[in-house]
């Protein structure tokens, strides 16, 4: 069961005050203040666990409880009885005899309640001076919320002059320009097409390359103003020529072909016409072979 229940938190509540001397003016525990507890262990344990690092918080997922059936059955209970008090019907409630059974239930429930645990996913990321370790982790906790296990699911490293546009990737950030503007449906759809494949390499040792070239594409769809491959593909072979340090002027783009197999797609590929300048002004063209994410899998060049 993912779902918490105030009747839980009760029972469990109770279990406490009725080992206590007195529980006079002892304060009452919401989920809320139940979740801020675990939030606060989780980070005190992992900046622990980092000690030696810049550790940053950056989220938690939804708890998620897991309980034996004898709750499930005490929280069904207690909804058939709060329908009948939204419903007022008093009389009703009186006769179904629901406040007779409830005892019975809340004591099966309390012989199970030390199978009762929590969990909380946190993401968060450390960082030296030149990248930044982006952790996801899984945090248990028992019925008297003490945290018993921590689960690590994934890692990557990425460069850190990327933070920036890694935020907007994982809080799904409008990033395609600067303006302080809601994230477009294309850009939504981008980064879905992108995380989808994260998830695919996790447990791989290509998943931190694979972030980092997601980071590229999007410093890439940031210069093109767009999300559209068709422009990425674009900045990306200028980027190529840049690197390589040559002087030469870009003549003509071909136009973005999908590469497909059993209607699948399995890649692009782009031809680029332009002049050697620093070699007796000689035209070539060059085949830029990419991925279905955008990855250079092949680059060819030919004199014309």
């Amino acid at each position: 069961m993912n779902k918490i229940s105030s009747v839980l938190l009760l029972i469990i509540g109770s279990v406490f005050l009725s080992g206590c001397a007195s529980t006079v003016n002892t304060p009452i525990k919401t989920i809320k203040d139940q979740k801020e507890g675990f939030h606060k262990t989780i980070e005190e344990t992992a900046k622990n666990m980092h000690a030696l690092e810049d550790y940053q918080s950056l989220s938690f997922g939804q708890m998620k409880v897991y309980k034996p059936e004898a709750f499930v059955r005490l929280d069904s209970i207690y909804s058939v009885k709060q329908e009948y008090l939204d419903n007022n019907d008093l009389r009703g409630l009186k006769r179904s005899g629901i406040d007779d059974l409830i005892p019975g239930y809340r004591a099966e429930a309390l012989q199970e309640i030390h199978e009762v645990q929590y969990e909380i996913e946190h993401i968060y990321q450390t960082s030296t001076s030149d990248s930044i370790e982006i952790h996801n982790a899984f945090f248990l906790f028992d019925y008297k919320d003490s945290l018993i296990l921590v689960s690590p699911f994934y890692n990557f490293k990425i460069d850190k002059k990327y933070k920036t546009l890694f935020y907007a990737y994982q809080f799904d950030y409008h990033f395609v320009t600067n303006r302080d503007l809601h994230i477009s449906e294309a850009e939504w759809e981008f980064l879905r097409f992108f995380k989808s494949k994260q998830f695919e390499l996790i447990g791989n040792q290509e998943l931190s390359p694979f972030m980092n070239h997601t980071m590229k594409i999007m410093e890439a769809a940031k210069k093109a103003s767009t999300v559209d491959f068709r422009n990425i593909s674009k900045i990306l072979v200028i980027n190529h020529f840049t690197d390589l340090g040559k002087k030469i002027a870009i003549e003509s783009f071909g136009q973005l072909m999908v590469l497909e197999e059993n209607e699948t797609v399995i890649g692009y590929e782009l031809k680029v016409e332009w002049v050697d300048e620093g070699l007796n002004a000689l035209k070539k063209s060059t085949t830029f072979t990419f991925s279905p994410y955008l990855e250079v899998e092949s680059i060819s060049t030919v004199i014309l």
